[in-house]
């Protein structure tokens, strides 16, 4: 079993490699809203003795992929990834494991999940692999995620502000690429009452508050948000198109 300082140390590498993976979903508009990693542990009743990670999506997504919103993109330090439920009681066969390798490039793990959105049974295979031991020869797998890691020295190095920066650069393309379309823009009615839309201003101010620099938060801001704003307040017919 693996010390402390070892389990904390992969649990890092393996979430930088998940990030990486998040950052190509996200560009494929998947709502990644949680990264997970673990080391080997031991408590009470229960030892785990490898190293693993799940990706978690919004609710909304999951229920795409899935009536339930079951179907978490889990990554395995002995067989890699598989879209399955991330619920232990929940036999290994119903899962779909992607089979190429223990640790494939980020693209290719989105076009997995794609290929699971369009037809599940087409998504990799029923049968799960195994690409090294449980347990062993951590400095070997060490050295492979040490590829996915940002230099020490940049701001990103910390996983929670790489991923955070990561999710903001994603809607802020969102966000753009629908203000800036190539055609067209119709004006659109869309009938609100005054306290739905006063709850909209409320959530754009918390993406401002919360985003960082450059981020969506950017574009949830005047003159849109103040004429929305006027509106509430006034209690006039709404008209965007000025």
């Amino acid at each position: 079993m693996a010390d402390e300082q070892m389990s904390k140390t992969l649990a890092f590498h393996v979430e930088h490699y998940l990030i990486a993976v998040a950052e190509h979903l996200m560009a494929r508009n998947v709502a990644i809203r949680r990264v997970y990693s673990c080391g080997p542990y031991t408590e009470e009743g229960h030892v785990f003795p490898d190293v693993e990670g799940t990706l978690y999506y919004s609710k909304h997504f999951g229920q795409q992929l899935d009536d339930q919103g079951g179907v978490d993109l889990h990554w395995s330090g002995t067989s890699g990834w598989r879209l399955g439920s991330d619920d232990p009681e929940t036999p290994d066969e119903d899962a779909h494991w992607m089979g190429t390798g223990l640790l494939p490039e980020p693209e290719r793990v989105a076009a997995f999940l794609d290929t699971y959105r369009l037809n599940p049974e087409k998504a990799g295979s029923r049968e799960r692999p195994y690409y090294r031991a449980e347990g062993r020869d951590f400095p070997a797998l060490l050295q492979r995620l040490s590829a996915y890691l940002p230099a020490r020295t940049s701001f990103e190095y910390a996983t929670g502000v790489r991923f955070s920066t990561a999710r903001d650069k994603a809607y802020a393309r969102r966000v753009l690429n629908v203000l800036t379309p190539p055609g067209k823009d119709p004006v659109v009615d869309v009938p609100l009452r005054a306290g739905e839309l006063e709850a909209l201003l409320q959530l754009l101010e918390y993406v401002q508050v919360s985003s960082a620099p450059m981020g969506p938060g950017d574009f949830a801001s005047e003159p849109t948000v103040a004429k929305a704003w006027r509106l509430v307040t006034s209690r006039q017919e709404p008209d965007f198109r000025s």
